[in-house]
């Protein structure tokens, strides 16, 4: 053996010696020292503890039971939001896909006239993946400022929509909403001042809108441009909350108060986002949850479309993720009172039962708020 082989062979044997070494000492500690609880030993009590441990947290006390919600599933028991396989998520849909999609939708029921017709493109992906991140840019610059200036919001329309059953936007849906208390009207619109020079605020006598300033608008006559995120306004009476904008109104857009508040957060993309307390119940208030409805209105267009389609919404099952619900004892519940076995999940949602097997965190939630557990 030349005097380079011998040097390289006690390189190589050094290296290997110190690499099992390295390894032995990582099995020892995980073997053998003593682990803390999972919540460790100094834990004060506190929600936000948990947060530190979970990312964002949300548990509403029920007559028997919990819902809780969480971002961050390797720890939290059970898992709240399990991300399913994301192979169709509609930033993957291929063209063969596409058409698979257009196939299985052929004879969907037509919501504008009678008889039946091809579905088509209905259900296409509405905006590219460049307008879904303007979207978001939207969604955070708002939530930023409501938080700055106390205002009361909460998803509205399809984006709640959105968020119940696809953790984020409907996939063939084109804008974002959200809904503002109307006696915060005038902060809003002091903020709007104030915002970063990137965004613009208009006022209108409905629906104002929040969107990109250097954008053309998005048709003659109009004072914003498109992508745009949509603010509703709320009243609020001593049992009832209603939408101020009175053609809504009459459309059945009030809720009882209790449903809505006290407010919670809900998954929006990664975003954690306010939303109705008992969102399903105000959901079915005003529409049917086991139905997917197509656009009727392109708001890039800022027109109304020929025809909207509405279809059950298995029919779109192996295309777009959902998300599953789950009873206390574990069957598999829909977005309402129906059961549905569907093809992709964009998470879990546990509707009740969550206390069981994780006691720290009922321990935790019991201290704070002076429950016994």
């Amino acid at each position: 053996m030349g005097l380079w082989q011998r040097v390289t062979f006690i390189k190589s044997s050094k290296s290997l010696i110190f690499t099992t070494v390295f390894f032995l000492f990582l099995y020892v500690i995980v073997m053998f020292v003593p682990k803390a609880s999972i919540l460790g030993s100094n834990t004060t009590p506190g929600l936000q503890n948990v947060t530190k441990l979970y990312g964002p947290v949300y548990i509403e006390q029920m007559i028997n039971s919990c819902k809780c919600y969480s971002s961050k599933d390797q720890k939290l028991l059970p898992k709240m939001l399990k991300t399913g396989p994301s192979s169709r998520i509609w930033d993957g849909l291929h063209i063969d896909q596409l058409k698979s999609l257009r196939g299985d939708l052929k004879g969907g029921n037509r919501k504008r006239r009678t008889g039946m017709t091809k579905v088509g493109t209905a259900y296409h992906p509405a905006i590219n993946a460049t307008y879904r991140r303007m979207m978001k840019d939207l969604i955070v610059a708002f939530n930023d400022v409501a938080k700055e200036q106390n205002l009361i919001y909460f998803l509205y329309g399809g984006t709640l929509i959105g968020s119940y059953r696809h953790h984020g936007m409907i996939p063939w849906d084109d804008d974002v909403d959200v809904a503002v208390y109307d006696k915060q009207k005038s902060i809003l619109k002091a903020a709007f001042s104030s915002l970063p020079k990137t965004f613009k605020g208009v006022v209108a006598q409905y629906r104002w809108k929040l969107t990109f300033r250097h954008l053309p608008p998005t048709r003659k006559g109009k004072s914003w441009s498109y992508p745009f995120l949509d603010i509703s306004f709320f009243g609020v009476s001593s049992d009832v909350v209603y939408d101020t904008d009175r053609g809504w109104n009459n459309r059945g857009f009030r809720f009882k108060t209790g449903d809505v508040f006290p407010l919670v957060e809900r998954p929006f993309w990664d975003l954690w986002l306010p939303a109705p307390r008992r969102t399903g119940v105000v959901l079915n208030t005003t529409y049917n949850i086991e139905t997917c409805v197509s656009l009727s209105y392109s708001h890039r267009e800022e027109k109304f479309l020929d025809r909207s389609f509405v279809l059950p919404c298995d029919k779109i099952k192996d295309y777009y993720p959902v998300v599953e619900r789950r009873t206390r004892t574990g069957s598999l519940g829909g977005s309402g009172s129906g059961s549905h076995n569907w093809g992709h999940v964009r998470g879990v949602e546990y509707v009740e039962g969550c206390w069981e097997g994780f006691p720290e965190l009922r321990s935790l939630y019991s201290a704070e708020r002076g429950l016994s557990s």
